[in-house]
């Protein structure tokens, strides 16, 4: 199911990933869990510009971001229109 939102933050985006989605039971808390580590990285990085995670968490989030790709592109692909 495709619902229409819209948010002008990512932490908006998330937040409505996570009532729309995530608590409705389309994805798991699992990928909600994903999305705010990878989110809270990216936070990290932008705001401490020496900041640099370790790279066994780069390498772990990566691995996430690409599951959570595939999910999403399955459960899109898989929509009944």
């Amino acid at each position: 199911m495709i619902i229409e939102m819209e948010t002008s933050k990512h932490s908006g985006a998330i937040s409505l990933f996570d009532k729309d989605y995530v608590k409705t039971g389309i994805f798991t808390k699992e990928f909600s869990r994903w999305l705010h580590e990878a989110f809270d990285l990216r936070q990290r990085s932008d705001y401490a510009p020496k900041y640099s995670p370790p790279a066994e968490k780069a390498k772990t989030t990566l691995q996430n971001a690409m599951a959570f790709f595939k999910e999403v592109k399955n459960k899109l692909e898989n929509l009944e229109y």
